[in-house]
Order: C-alpha cells, then structure tokens, then sequence
C-alpha cells in the first residue's frame, strides 16, 4: 500500500473532488496538518510519521514508541487528520464567513469559525461517512489525554477556548469543582451543537444559523479578554502556534473509559469497545503502513547518500526529493493531454510499422519453415523473417533547470518535466534507463534510474519550484556521474535551462569546462534552451523551445534518430 497512493484515493472519495479542486500534499516537516486554499480549491499538507532520535517517531507533536501498538495508534491518528481535513473538502465553505468576520479580532473569530465548521463536518459524517467516526473518535480521546487539567491553563481566554473546543467533542476533563466558568462553557457548547444540527436539518437557513452559533461563541470568548493563539485539536488543522497540548499522553486513574465513551457519545457511536480494541484489518493496515514507512525511509536515505557522495566535489548545498503534489501534477497532466496523446499517437504509428508481425508476408523466408509447410502440405503464411536492427543499450538523463532565473517559465517548468516523463516512460522500454532530475542550488531528484516511474515520482513533478541559483554546471557532473554508472554502451543528457548559470564566481568559465569534460567522456550532450537561446553558446547540439509540447517532439524525434544510430 503507497501512503499517498491511499491518502490521495481518499481525500478525493470523501471530498468528491478531484484534481481540479483538491490538492493533497504529504509532508514529513509538518508537525500539524495545514488547510488552505489556492484559485482551484482546497490544499490539503498533511504530515507523516518521521524519525526522531532515540529511536522514537513523531506525529502531530506527539511520540510513539515502534511496537505494533504504537504503529496502529499513528495509523489512526493519520486516517483522522486525512478524514478531518477532506471532510472540509467536502462541506467546509469558510468564505461565507468573511462579512460577518469583517473589523473582528483576528484570533477570535478564526477560533470562532474553526470550532463551528469542525462541529458541522463532523456531523455531516456521522450522516454520511459513519465508517469514518471510530478513527475521529479516537483521535479526540487521544486529543484529550494530552491535557493534564484546562483549569490549569493561566491565560483566561486560552482556558475558555480550550475548554469550549473540548467540551463541544466530548473530550474535556471534567474539573473538580464546578466553576461559574465550566457552567457557561457547557450551556455554550449545548448551544453550538444545537444550531449546528439545526442547520444541517435546515438547508435554506443554513448559513444564518451558524452565524448565529458563531456570534454567539466570538461574543463569549471576547468577554474572557484577548486570545492570543487558537487551540486546535493536534489532529485538525492548525492555526499557528498552540500550547496547550503536551507532547505525552496523560492519563489519570479511572478516567479513560469516561473519556472514550464521551467521546463516542459526542459523535452518536454506540459502543466503545471497537475504539480502544481496533479491528483485526485495522491492525493489518496499521502494520503495512510501518513497512511502508519504514521501506520508504531506507530507500530515500539510501538515494541522498549516495547523490551526496556524487555532489560532494561540486558547489551544490544538498540534495532534495521535492515535497509531493500530485494534483498539481494531474492538473498539468490535463492541461497537456492533448500534446501528450498526440505524440503516443505518433509513436504507436512508427512502432507499428518497424515492430516485427508474426505471419507477416514479407522479409526473407525461413527455409526451415517453408520445407515443413510444402511436406505437411498445409496452409500458413508464417515463414516470413522480417529483418530486425539491433540497438545498443541506451541511458537518458533529464536535467531541467527549477532556479530563479527561470521563474517567468515557471508555469512551464512543470509542464516540460511532465511532458518529458509521460513520453520518455513509453519511449524508453527499461524504468531504470532514464532518471529526471531538477536543479537550483541543490540537486532535485524526480525520478531516480532505479526507480519506477511511480505516483511518488508523479507528484515530485507537481511539487517542482522555481528559487535560488543557477549552478548548471555543478548539476551536470552529478547527473553526468549518476548516469555514468548505468551499465549501457550510450549515455545522453539532456538539459534543459535558460543557459544563464549564476552562483559563484567565473561559473562560466566552468561551465564551458564540464561541457568540454563531459563531451569527450563519450555522452552526448544536448542543450534545450527553454525560450531562451543562451544555451547555445555552451552546447554544440542545441535547440531553442517555446513550450512543453515543442519540447515533447524534439526529445521524441532525437530519441528515434540516435536509436537508429546507435
């Protein structure tokens, strides 16, 4: 199971959206997830598990042990941001709220308007997602066991806004003594939870009704005085800094069952066995997620240790897996479908013609098999051998520039790494003959020669930014290096940039110098100037492009002609 293959298949069946309006971002420097929104729709950062020392793991500021335990509680703690947040997708339209939000405190009303789409998300899925509760539930049980006790929360409108968050999911830790503050935060929330389900009862005065329960909550919080951060539950989005969740669980005696039966009860779960005890194909998935996790770990290290050994000698800073986007991808994807088609629709044509057809009547005979049709006296016409040319192994390497130079082809950046790998992984038959890299400062590596042309590698292409430098020819001797230890008679690189390298002094110079090394090792080297004709003061075989589907031909026709020579 891929995490975002899962994650992706999701968000869209939850949100009913696609790629047109959603895009999932899977993000392991993420602490807490982030929910934003871009001219299209909804973007969706979500972290993953990542190590941390000692051994332990992280998720939404909490540690896990790794027995199979704690890999199921982290399991499920993702399945409930990854639900929480495409629930929003789904239901959430935050912009409703934007007149009545005009001239209020910033802080409070966000809190304000959070709190109540959180509460009518959750309720729409207790209609319509019920397989999703047991996950959400759990998630707001765990939520609650990281806070020792709200009473001992200083700041009184922080205290007042954490208690309201979690008394509106059944999560809150009961105090001991019952103040005058806990009996206006519990008539506060009755009231929340009652208009928010009128409202989803009532389509037609839907929005006036929770902005009803809105004013009612932004003119409570504000009597409490400023709130300075807004609490969020660590598995839903977070609005900038919250200090009010620990980053260890605490559990009092006796306490946890009532916890999780509120919990449930918040959400209309009858029963809570199965949230403590998860079903044997949770477990399951809970387990496949750490292996996942875990093979992914080792390669992607594996990968950056050995692209830092081939950087080492050069002035580039690092080497980077650029963060996943694969609905930008598919959007690009789209926008070039037709180019795309056009060209699979051309190669198909010159491989029907030069791919040998059993039973084809021409070619040379096959004497063999022509005596054994005249002494059967049967009838075939498959003693035809049509002459083959035999090729040479052949690597590729793509280099595209991503660099701030580039910025004004920004747009096309992406559209020339996704048109170059849709047509190279049909042209080229082998997945470990051809890697795509981009380049700034650092090394970006899109697609490695050892690995398929997977969903992961998809959306590293939508991830793909244009900052910093231009240090051409830094890349070049580490994608030179890389594709140099591929096992094939012919090595190209391709790479394609504005041809204005900057970063360091005389990097002209040393330019013209890596052009001249890499040229006589026996790669072919091939400039592809991106609107921009500064590539061909550096490459001896150079073309100036517009656009992606300009440069799907040219590396369509080169690859056919220096196959044919090879």
């Amino acid at each position: 199971m891929k995490l975002l293959d899962y994650a992706w298949n999701t968000a869209t069946s939850v949100s009913q959206r696609d790629h047109n309006s959603l895009r999932l971002i899977l993000d392991e420097e993420l602490s807490y997830p982030l929910l934003s929104r871009d001219t299209r729709g909804y973007v969706i950062r979500l972290p993953v598990p990542r190590r941390v020392k000692g051994g332990f793991y992280m998720l939404h500021g909490l540690y896990f042990d790794e027995d199979e335990t704690s890999w199921t509680s982290l399991w499920r703690l993702f399945k409930a941001s990854l639900y929480h947040t495409s629930l929003h997708a789904a239901y959430s339209d935050f912009q409703s709220y934007s007149a009545w939000a005009k001239e209020k405190d910033l802080t409070a009303s966000t809190f304000t308007v959070a709190l109540i789409e959180d509460v009518k998300i959750t309720m729409e899925a207790a209609r319509r997602w019920q397989g999703l509760l047991s996950d959400i539930a759990y998630a707001n049980y765990i939520s609650s066991l990281r806070i020792t006790n709200p009473d001992d929360i200083g700041n009184r409108p922080l205290r007042f806004a954490t208690k309201l968050l979690t008394k509106v999911f059944g999560v809150c830790r009961e105090a001991k003594d019952t103040s005058e503050e806990d009996f206006i935060v519990n008539n506060l929330a009755k009231g929340v939870t009652s208009l928010v389900r009128e409202s989803i009862n009532n389509k037609q005065q839907q929005s006036s009704l929770l902005l009803e329960a809105a004013q009612g909550v932004y003119t409570s919080l504000s009597k409490q005085g400023i709130l300075r951060e807004i609490p969020s539950l660590p598995y839903t989005e977070a609005h900038g800094k919250c200090s009010v969740f620990d980053s260890r669980l605490v559990e009092q005696d006796g306490e946890s069952d009532n916890l999780i039966q509120s919990a449930c009860h918040a959400l209309g779960l009858e029963g809570t066995t199965h949230i403590l005890e998860p079903a044997a194909v949770t477990v399951g998935e809970a387990d496949e997620f750490r292996r996942e996790t875990r093979t992914t770990e080792q390669s992607l290290n594996a990968l950056r240790e050995r692209y830092n050994g081939l950087i080492a000698p050069t002035k580039l800073d690092s080497v980077e897996i650029p963060k996943g986007d694969y609905g930008m991808f598919l959007r690009v994807r789209a926008a070039m479908s037709g180019p795309i088609r056009s060209i699979r629709d051309r190669l198909r044509q010159i491989r029907n013609v030069s791919d040998e057809t059993p039973g084809h009547e021409s070619g040379q005979v096959d004497t063999q098999a022509a005596i054994q049709v005249i002494a059967s006296e049967s009838v075939r016409s498959d003693i035809f051998q049509r002459e083959e040319f035999v090729h040479k192994d052949e690597a590729w390497a793509i280099l595209i520039d991503s660099s701030k130079s580039i910025s004004t082809f920004a747009h096309e950046v992406k559209g020339i790494a996704t048109c170059l790998a849709e047509v190279a992984k049909d042209l080229i038959p082998s997945r470990n003959r051809w890697g795509l890299f981009g380049f700034n400062n650092s090394l970006q590596i899109i697609k490695d020669f050892q690995e398929p042309y997977s969903i992961e590698c998809k959306a590293r292409i939508g991830g793909l930014t244009q900052q910093y430098s231009t240090l051409l020819p830094d890349a070049m001797l580490a994608c030179y290096k890389a594709l140099s230890a591929i096992p094939v008679d012919n090595r190209i690189l391709m790479v394609v940039s504005d041809g204005y390298p900057t970063g360091y002094a005389n990097i002209e110079k040393t330019l013209v110098s890596t052009v001249e090394k890499i040229s006589k090792s026996g790669v072919l080297l091939m400039g592809v100037g991106a609107d921009n004709p500064a590539i061909r003061d550096y490459f001896t075989v150079s073309c100036v492009l517009e656009n992606p589907y300009q440069m799907m031909k040219f590396f369509a026709k080169s690859y056919l002609e220096l196959s044919s020579m090879f």
